[in-house]
């Protein structure tokens, strides 16, 4: 018997999205589907990917020296970098196949939103995989990170930044990469009208539409920890019930003013693209009263990691929780003697990095 044909992703679904764009609830739905195996967010391709050199990536052992050594190894003693794809291939025909054989199924479908970093490599390595592309309005998604992850803690929005500001570009690049390769599906239709919606999504994908599939309460939840831990359990079919939520970030000052800078970042052209109305968006956020009052809590601030903060951004965010804990007349003192604690802080570990010179 000749070799196994080299595995090019026949059996993968991917769902490409930024997170809480509601893709798990995409992906319980195509869950019903007799061929169709899932689980919680693998992450499962993140590693090998990065791993051949890509940047964005911190380890223990240095991540540079190690991609210097990978791509040493595959020049010198082996028959280039395609040997690193086809290991990559192999590696996960074990994985997903093993998953696939386990469930008793076809197809295996990878819900992990920050696949978004790696659209171009995916398909690369994957050229049969299908891909699906979910949009949602992002400032619907904003308006799900602040409510489900932040929760007033501004400092945390950080941690979304990728999420938000960087993922709708890389999006639409992947739909232009793939090109006609790539399906897309938009959030606010979907949940509209989810039989005709899912019946084209299902035709996209060489699949039969079951319509069993829309009653997904029926459908075994994927097991793990990584998954949706609040709307999708609301309720067992597709609802409208989240379309406008997104507007109550005009009800509040704070919210709002996260909003419009979020809106200003993305421009119009982006929106446009994913099929939203810049001016329309910008129109519901500012129409109507704001409740609170008081110093806001500036967006450059919230979405900047703490490590990465200048002079000024640092005492802003001194500033703004010292009035909340002081008040307005002691909020000052504190922020100021903990700015000042902070440059001495500053200051002596300079003086110790200082090289010393003898007389």
């Amino acid at each position: 018997m000749g070799a196994a044909a080299e595995y090019l992703g026949e059996d993968l679904i991917f769902i490409i999205s930024q997170p809480r764009s509601g893709s798990t609830l995409l992906q319980r739905v195509l869950a019903g589907h007799p061929d169709i195996q899932t689980s919680a967010e693998t992450w499962l391709m993140l590693h090998p990917i990065y791993g051949f050199g890509r940047g964005g990536i911190r380890t223990e052992y240095d991540h540079g020296s190690a991609a210097h050594g990978i791509r040493e190894f595959l020049q010198f003693y082996t028959d280039g970098e395609q040997v690193y794809t086809s290991a990559i291939r192999a590696w996960a025909r074990e994985l997903y196949g093993n998953a696939l054989r386990k469930g008793g199924k076809q197809l295996f479908l990878d819900k992990t939103p920050r696949y978004y970093f790696i659209v171009p490599e995916l398909y690369r390595v994957f050229p049969r995989a299908r891909f699906i592309f979910l949009l949602r309005n992002p400032l619907a998604v904003l308006a799900s990170e602040l409510k489900t992850y932040v929760k007033d803690d501004w400092n945390k929005l950080s941690s979304f930044d990728a999420d938000l500001r960087k993922a709708p570009g890389l999006i639409l690049a992947g739909i232009k990469t793939l090109g006609d390769k790539a399906t897309v599906i938009r959030y606010e239709e979907f949940v509209s009208d989810p039989e005709r919606n899912i019946t084209a999504l299902c035709q996209s994908l060489g699949l039969s539409f079951h319509e069993s599939m829309l009653d997904y309460g029926k459908t075994e939840a994927p097991r793990g920890k990584m998954n949706d831990p609040v709307g999708i359990h609301r309720h067992t079919r597709p609802s409208t019930e989240s379309l406008d939520k997104w507007k109550s970030l005009a009800a509040d000052r704070q919210a709002r003013h996260l909003a419009l800078a979020y809106l200003r970042d993305l421009g119009e052209d982006t929106l446009a693209q994913f099929g939203y109305s810049y001016a329309d968006i910008a129109q519901a956020l500012q129409s109507g009263r704001t409740a609170g009052s008081g110093m806001l809590y500036p967006w450059q601030v919230a979405i900047t990691p703490q490590e990465n903060w200048n002079f000024r951004q640092r005492a802003s965010s001194e500033l703004y929780y010292a009035l909340r804990r002081r008040g307005p007349l002691l909020g000052p003192v504190a922020a100021g003697w903990r700015m000042a604690r902070y440059l001495w802080r500053q200051l002596k570990a300079g003086l110790r990095a200082a090289p010393r010179h003898r007389l």
